[in-house]
């Protein structure tokens, strides 16, 4: 997903890149994101979420709630 978003190849996101390594990370793309966390992920109450300045930061966030488990 976030792959597609940002518009970069399969497997080329690290989790130190942030909007400053990433070309095509603009503000539209995190509305993108938050869109699809909110929606997919069911995590629209999560205020928390919106405070990530890299990948990492973004999947730990994500998978302290739980969104990776099995």
């Amino acid at each position: 997903m976030l792959e597609e978003i940002l518009a970069v190849d399969p497997g080329s996101l690290h989790d130190g890149d942030t909007r400053a390594t990433v070309e095509h990370w603009t503000s539209l793309a995190d509305v993108q994101i938050m869109t699809v966390v909110a929606t997919d992920l069911a995590l629209n109450d999560e205020a928390e979420l919106l405070e990530y300045d890299s990948i990492g930061e973004l999947l730990s966030q994500l998978e302290q709630r739980g969104v990776f488990a099995g």
